[in-house]
């Protein structure tokens, strides 16, 4: 998903975020919580 991405990082191509809840959904980003709380 890192290519398609327009807040990716090289983090983002070189680790896998692992899948975990987060405000009753499932998110498999780095920055998941800067995102939903518009710090994006």
């Amino acid at each position: 998903f890192h290519k398609r991405c327009p807040y990716a990082t090289e983090r983002c191509s070189t680790e896998e975020p692992a899948l975990r809840p987060l405000d009753n959904r499932q998110v498999a980003c780095h920055y998941a919580e800067q995102f939903l709380d518009g710090a994006a």
